[in-house]
């Protein structure tokens, strides 16, 4: 007998209200790629290099969201 595995319903970013995604990376390739990526799927994305960046826009306009990079050159990405 094939015992089904049950998993939770999956949700979808129109789910949410707040579509807002920060993506937080000094390597600038890497965060141009997928921020077209995640625009593509419909986030509102705003950019940052560095923690302080980071912690300007999160102190101005919280992101539902956020991709961050542990290790940047001024700090933790965790701070943020």
């Amino acid at each position: 007998m094939n015992a089904q595995k049950k998993y939770p319903e999956q949700l979808n970013l129109s789910d949410f209200s707040d579509k807002s995604l920060l993506i937080l990376d000094d390597d600038d390739p890497l965060r141009g790629r997928l921020s077209r990526a995640m625009e593509k799927k419909g986030f509102e994305v705003k950019e940052a290099k560095t923690v302080a960046e980071g912690l300007q826009i999160v102190q101005n306009t919280p992101p539902g969201f956020a991709v961050v990079d542990l290790r940047l050159e001024d700090g933790n990405g965790l701070d943020v």
